[in-house]
């Protein structure tokens, strides 16, 4: 596991212990944090596409919000964990 999804599932464990959810809705939660990201990704974009004239500095910052949050999203969102006992 990467140490950026650890950081990342440790941050959302936090705030969900914050906000008393039961551990045992956690794995579920975080995949839906993780789609969230994605969606929130795809937002980011679409400012660059519907404005003709946006400085280089803005650009730059608008694609790397984008990177970030799609890979931390598919991180989170599809994380299949292999099945123990089984072999």
């Amino acid at each position: 596991m990467s140490v950026i999804k650890q950081k990342a599932e440790q941050y959302i464990h936090n705030f969900l212990r914050a906000r008393n959810v039961p551990e045992s809705q956690w794995p579920e939660r975080v995949k839906k944090t993780g789609r969230g990201m994605i969606l929130a990704g795809v937002a980011v974009v679409v400012p660059g596409v519907l404005v003709d004239n946006i400085s280089l500095p803005v650009t730059i910052a608008m694609q790397v919000c984008y990177a970030s949050l799609i890979g931390l999203g598919v991180l989170l969102a599809f994380d299949e964990k292999k099945p123990e006992g089984r072999g």
